[in-house]
């Protein structure tokens, strides 16, 4: 949906938004979290749409993977927010809400609305009817269950919840992440996301760890139990990429830009993941998600230093960005 947004936002009256198909993989989607919002109650879509071999019962995942024969540990059915298996990085979640992609889900409705409203486009209140409802579902129960208090931090957002009084507190360097808030545009809580942060950016975080090497020297940032197996002390470049991506300061970023280079290890390519103390030692030769990232941060390197959202700015042509990193060894846009 986010990008179907973002190609509404560039080209708003493109004939490929008014496809038949586009609206009804929506209606899908909507419909799917609507019953895993009670997940527990074994709800499913119906529909002639839903009509896949798995369709008309509630599906069930790997029971190697999730508990209950792959159903998933116990949830609250009445928390408004929607059910979750697997978390960006592809592991099982803990709990089965799963607070980041919930608010992605927020953002993404909104935009639902605002296409569905439009006239030109979907021009379709019933469907946009359904968004916000939804919507208000899911930012009603992040405000009820997805905040927490931490002894040191004071309030800050979970990263998955029961909607029981269970919390796991931690941020997972894959996006959707608690991290990434501004970048999808979701209306947080200045206050709590702050002290989010700073937790997340702690060794609070189960995910967080410092390092030094011949490369970048002291270096810190987080990753996820994805490649904990292989690597201990993991630093994901897709970490550090988001948090460069919702600073404003410039100069912030251009310093979390010099340390990806140095991250590289001289191969010229954003890995997976990396040990912070010998980045020579890595997951995945290249991974195309944070090279992605890391593109859209030298975009956003304009004096004006905006964040990276389709709300905050557009790009501009390159050769009309004024770049305050123009003549460093590494920038090679010219």
């Amino acid at each position: 949906m986010r990008m179907i947004y973002f190609f509404y936002a560039s080209f708003p009256s493109h004939p490929v938004l008014r496809l038949r198909e586009v609206q009804e993989a929506i209606e899908m989607m909507i419909d799917l979290w609507t019953s895993e919002q009670r997940h527990e109650e074994d709800q499913y879509p119906a529909g002639s749409l839903f009509d896949c071999e798995n369709c008309g019962k509630p599906y069930r995942y790997n029971p190697a993977e999730l508990k209950r024969n792959g159903k998933g540990t116990e949830t609250n059915p009445n928390t408004g927010m929607t059910w979750s298996g697997f978390r960006p990085s592809d592991d099982p979640c803990e709990y089965g809400y799963l607070v980041p992609s919930n608010m992605f889900a927020v953002v993404a409705l909104q935009y639902v609305e605002e296409l569905a409203m439009d006239k030109a486009v979907w021009d379709n209140p019933d469907l946009a009817k359904k968004a916000k409802k939804l919507k208000d579902d899911i930012q009603d129960g992040i405000e009820k269950h997805g905040i927490v208090d931490h002894e040191e931090y004071g309030q800050i957002y979970a990263y998955e919840v029961d909607g029981l009084g269970n919390s796991l507190l931690m941020d997972d360097a894959n996006i959707p992440n608690l991290m990434s808030l501004p970048y999808l545009g979701y209306d947080y809580d200045p206050e709590i996301y702050e002290n989010t942060k700073k937790f997340i950016l702690s060794q609070n975080n189960p995910t967080f760890h410092r390092g030094t090497n011949n490369f970048t020297g002291d270096i810190e940032g987080y990753g996820s139990p994805h490649t904990e197996r292989w690597i201990q002390h993991a630093i994901w470049p897709m970490s550090i990429a988001m948090q460069a991506l919702v600073s404003d300061d410039a100069n912030e970023k251009i310093s979390f830009v010099e340390t990806l280079v140095k991250a590289t290890a001289g191969t010229g390519w954003m890995h997976e993941s990396f040990d912070a103390n010998h980045p020579e030692k890595f997951t995945r030769p290249w991974f195309c998600w944070p090279d992605s990232l890391f593109a859209e941060l030298v975009m956003s390197l304009t004096y004006e230093c905006p964040q990276a959202s389709v709300y905050k700015y557009k790009v501009k042509e390159w050769q009309d960005v004024e770049h305050p990193m123009k003549g460093s060894v590494f920038f090679v846009a010219d």
